[in-house]
């Protein structure tokens, strides 16, 4: 199901509703937010079989607890802490699985109020998304949010908003508060976003910059240095929803002590219709998405695109697939029988964006011996139910079968996967 995320013009707390509020002094105001999160996964061929495979099941829970700080109008802070344990997998842990206690924010705002809008510069750990989330996003599917130990300065007006940021993610450890700032890589950026009220579209103008020691592409590892630039428009109006997005990469990749150029780029085109007058209000949306793939692993450069922090999951709730070298097309249905229940239901066909390229699993996974055969990737079916009975409680369920191309069956030995997800959410 097609989400347009619209930001709230000011910088605020990536959390849930606060529950309760305490004034400590004239000036001081205290607040608590939560959830717990239990979810089940069950999978007949993890990964496709791509490292072995066999069936794989796991029942996860996540609690977050967040307290939030208000001094006057030009100081903040925020704490969330979390816990996130599993039951052992078959096929072994994945490394968002467990991290016992650890703190998934933690940081200090501070703010200077005009009459021309708010500026906010925050220190310390924190959550970042931007945008469609295709390049910066959330991690929510798994059992362990994604966070940075970063610096963001905005200047926000009821209309725009302008961010600006560096910092490095968070390594995850399966110990009690002994995660830590992962040094081997770096992300800075500036994101803008804009009314254009002729079009009834926002428009978002970004750029990017990332580094990292240890990148692995089909071509080779090493390290790299990638700038992007990028633009989105996204909007609604009668009925009618919209989120296109384009991307262009350069940078240096080092392979094996080699220097490649990286030149690549990546584009989706989202659209949907919700004929609100019919029954169960259905929304019918279909969308296209391009991921440029490596075009000769022997030319010095690498055409590879790479998403660096997207949403996951990405296209289905299974979170396999890798917007990488990548066409994907996503016709979609979702129904709304009541105000507190949707259906989705949804396909992807899949193929390699260029032949000479592998085929990604997620985060950034080449997939051995996927070079070779046709393109097609193969298909993906899901269907998907959402309940919100209460503002504060979720109930979810998801699945989602992968039919794998014939040459990824004959020369990668993948092989076709069930995936069957069940989650309830309570937030405070």
């Amino acid at each position: 199901m097609l989400t347009t995320i619209v930001h709230s013009p000011y910088l605020h707390a990536e959390e849930s509703p606060a529950w309760k509020q305490i004034a400590l002094t004239d000036n001081a105001t205290l607040s608590f937010d939560g959830s717990l999160r239990e979810r089940y996964e069950w999978s007949d061929q993890r990964d496709l079989a791509a490292h072995g495979g066999g069936r794989d099941s796991t029942f996860m829970q996540r609690f977050l607890l967040g307290s939030k700080l208000d001094y006057g109008r030009y100081l903040s802070t925020y704490v969330q802490l979390g816990s996130s344990i599993a039951t052992p997998r078959d096929q072994g842990r994945k490394p968002t699985d467990d991290d016992h206690a650890y703190v998934g924010q933690g940081y200090i705002d501070l703010k200077l109020p005009t009459d021309a809008g708010l500026g906010t510069l925050r220190v310390g750990r924190q959550e970042i998304p931007l945008g469609s989330l295709h390049l910066m996003g959330t991690r929510d599917g798994a059992n362990v949010r994604r966070s940075f130990d970063a610096v963001r300065a905005s200047w926000a007006t009821p209309k725009n908003r302008v961010d600006a940021f560096i910092g490095h993610p968070v390594n995850i450890k399966k110990g009690s508060f002994d995660d830590d700032t992962d040094n081997s890589q770096k992300i800075w950026g500036l994101y803008a976003t804009t009314p254009v009220a002729p079009l009834a579209s926002s428009i978002d103008l970004y750029t990017f910059g990332f580094e990292s020691n240890d990148s692995t592409y089909t071509q080779g590892s090493g390290s790299e240095r990638r700038y992007t630039v990028g633009s989105r428009i996204f909007g609604a109006a009668a009925g009618f929803d919209w989120d296109n997005e384009a991307a262009y990469q350069f940078g240096e990749f080092s392979p094996n002590g080699a220097s490649h150029t990286i030149q690549a780029w990546s584009a989706s085109a989202h659209a949907g219709y919700t004929a609100s007058t019919w029954i169960w209000r259905p929304r019918f949306g279909g969308k296209i998405g391009i991921a440029s793939g490596d075009k000769n692993p022997h030319d010095g450069e690498l055409n590879t695109f790479n998403a660096m922090y997207p949403k996951l999951p990405y296209l289905t709730e299974n979170g396999l697939v890798a917007p990488a070298n990548l066409i994907d097309i996503h016709p979609s249905v979702t129904l709304t029988p009541t105000d507190t229940i949707s259906v989705d239901l949804s396909w992807d066909a899949m193929w390699r964006e260029q032949k000479q390229d592998g085929f990604y699993l997620g985060p950034m996974k080449p997939v051995k011996n996927s070079t070779q055969g046709s393109r097609f990737i193969g298909n993906q079916y899901q269907i998907s139910t959402q309940w919100t009975p209460e503002k504060w409680l979720q109930f979810k369920f998801a699945y989602a079968y992968f039919d794998v191309g014939h040459s990824l069956e004959k020369h990668a030995n993948l092989k076709d996967m069930n995936f069957i997800m069940t989650s309830a959410t309570l937030s405070f």
